[in-house]
């Protein structure tokens, strides 16, 4: 057993994703006894080459960039032919749980000076990272959004995850797929299309992500070119800051526009955009500037220490026990199992008494919305209409954005709808909006309108058949 890196006390799971783990631990062997992240790849995944070679792959791009705005990465280890990567224990929250808080969006110097950093940290990661034969790295993240970038309680913004990343190095593993890889709505058009990824793709993510900070919701925007640029110049028209003139304003939504341009010739490069925020940062009036270091100590830190704390056994993690033991001498606070745990009544108590609540709110937000007219639902002037989409598609309805089966709000009368297929298949669907209209998907690229006669969808994309993605 490789104990080379260690041992490491684990004190608590920050997170699982679909490959990984990851848990605070503390260095035993450390005098300072500090603390660090580990991320370890899933029991699941032990022999899948691909996700081993990604997994080696990322700590080796991160322990390479040396930059305050991204997550360091101090050793990868390998135990048993796994890998764990050591990293830096950042103490903060993520960009999405703070919108969880601003439902309307941050303040916005707080927005455009988290952006400016990621932008920066881009910048740095594809220009200024050298490799060991001295060339620039060329790493694309490929993944931004506001879950994979982290302020942290002293006011440190952390770029994180790049797990799906494309960089040009000596020893990479991971090669060439036909798969698209990222998140929509972040994902810049180029990418469905099979196109070779550039920094284009990661200044298209950071435009959506500014967006989002800004006004509270993400931008829903087709990848249909002119329906594209129509839908962001409605949407850019919601943002308008304190502090800021008119004229600023427009220099902002013009950025964004540059940012989240269909095309990707059009769009500056990270280290532009970074500029320009500074910019529109000085254009505020001071007393709307807010430093981030004393929004981390008000904001920030209560949310961090308000977090569930959450062990290996509570996470789920008990398939990979006999691995973790290979990490670690012991979980912090696990009973052994020879012991019979205590259980606390009261929690229980108070989830069920929660749980009967929630229950009875939903009963009758249930009724009222079955007894009542939709239309007095709707927002004036706007109509409620049900969509089915299949499991394999999303949807765009108006300037409503749908992952899943939902309703959208919007004017009566003729409506698109656009069907985004994952395989890069896209449809357009019209129908006659009005209260209460329902659309469902039946196959055989058709939709049926209030359970009538199935329609034909136009084809606007035909499926991809290959793609060159990293």
């Amino acid at each position: 057993m490789n104990r080379a890196a260690g041992p490491f006390e684990i004190l608590e799971v920050l997170g699982e994703g679909s490959f990984g783990t990851v848990c605070v631990a503390r260095v035993t062997t450390d005098p300072l006894r500090r603390k660090v992240a580990l991320k370890i790849l899933k029991g699941a995944y032990a022999t899948n080459e691909k996700i081993l070679n990604r997994t080696r792959d990322e700590a080796r791009l991160l322990s390479a960039i040396n930059h305050p705005n991204i997550v360091r990465v101090e050793r990868l280890m390998e135990i048993n032919g796994r890998p764990v990567v050591v990293m830096e224990h950042v103490q903060g929250v993520s960009l999405d749980q703070l919108l969880m808080r601003f439902k309307e969006g941050l303040p916005g110097a707080i927005a455009l000076e988290v952006v400016r950093q990621t932008c920066l940290a881009l910048h740095v990661a594809y220009s200024e990272a050298l490799g060991d034969d001295g060339r620039p790295l060329k790493v694309i993240h490929r993944d931004i959004k506001p879950s994979n970038v982290m302020l942290s309680i002293h006011g440190e913004v952390k770029v994180l995850d790049f797990g799906i990343a494309r960089g040009e190095f000596q020893g990479r593993e991971a090669r060439t797929e036909s798969v698209v890889m990222g998140s929509r709505p972040y994902m810049a058009p180029e990418r469905l299309d099979g196109l070779n990824d550039t920094q284009a793709v990661d200044v298209y993510s950071a435009g959506m992500t500014l967006f989002e900070l800004l006004t509270g919701r993400p931008m829903s925007l087709s990848i249909n070119p002119v329906s594209h640029d129509q839908a962001m110049n409605r949407q850019l028209q919601h943002i308008r800051l304190q502090g800021m003139s008119v004229s600023a304003c427009e220099d902002l939504q013009g950025l964004i526009r540059r940012m989240c341009a269909y095309t990707r010739d059009y769009r500056p490069s990270a280290d532009d955009c970074a500029r320009d925020l500074e910019q529109l940062q000085y254009a505020m009036d001071r007393r709307y500037h807010i430093a981030l270091e004393e929004f981390a100590r008000s904001t920030v830190l209560p949310i961090y220490e308000a977090r569930r704390r959450v062990s290996p056994d509570d996470a789920g993690a008990a398939d990979d026990e006999e691995f973790f033991k290979e990490v670690t001498e012991h979980f912090t606070g696990t009973a052994p199992r020879s012991q019979q745990p205590r259980v606390a009544l009261a929690p229980y108590v108070f989830v069920g008494v929660l749980g009967f609540v929630v229950v009875l709110l939903g009963g009758l937000a249930l009724v009222k919305a079955l007894s009542g007219d939709p239309d007095t639902q709707a927002p004036d002037g706007l109509v409620r209409v049900e969509v089915w989409i299949p499991d394999e598609a999303q949807a765009r309805l108006g300037e409503t954005f749908l992952a899943s089966r939902g309703a959208a709000f919007i004017a009566p009368g003729p409506t698109l709808l656009e069907l985004l297929f994952n395989d890069g298949k896209v449809l357009n669907c019209t129908f006659e909006a009005m209260s209460g209209t329902e659309v469902r998907w039946v196959g055989d690229d058709s939709v049926s309108v209030d359970d009538g006669d199935s329609q034909s969808c136009e084809l606007i994309r035909a499926p991809r058949t290959a793609g060159t993605l990293d």
